[in-house]
């Protein structure tokens, strides 16, 4: 009896929502200042037809297709809760279970896309702010 109780407590923690969206903005802000970064570290070009801006450019959607990446990989990997919990459970306590895994792979989809909007958003508002600077090439 107590080791069933023990199994019956040992189901996984599935994370929260909050938490899939907090890993995808930071993921959107970290790659938005590799950008940021790396735009500012390619030099300026000389002549009628530079090829700096293009290189700048083609950057920032590299960049940004690899938070994309990196947010999957996180959420759908790394944080992913098991989907068969190993154990002998009560059949209510797995539904619930299976529920709540259900609705974070929803939710990690979600965020996953998120990371990506919140992404070009700020790139974009970022690149009109600064538009005489290097980041203002990025659009």
């Amino acid at each position: 009896m107590k080791m069933l109780l023990l199994l019956e407590a040992a189901l996984p923690k599935v994370p929260t929502t909050v938490n899939t969206f907090v890993i995808a903005v930071v993921c959107a802000l970290f790659f938005l200042l590799l950008a940021i970064l790396i735009s500012s570290l390619i030099k300026y070009e000389p002549g009628s037809n530079p090829k700096d801006p293009k290189k700048r450019r083609i950057w920032f959607w590299i960049l940004g297709v690899l938070a994309v990446i990196l947010a999957f990989v996180l959420l759908f990997v790394v944080f992913m809760p098991p989907v068969h919990p190993v154990g002998k459970f009560n059949p209510n306590q797995l539904a619930t279970y299976e529920d709540q895994c259900s609705h974070y792979t929803m939710m990690a989809g979600i965020a996953t896309g998120t990371c990506f909007v919140v992404y070009v958003v700020l790139g974009l508002i970022l690149s009109k702010i600064f538009k005489t600077k290097k980041i203002g090439d990025w659009f």
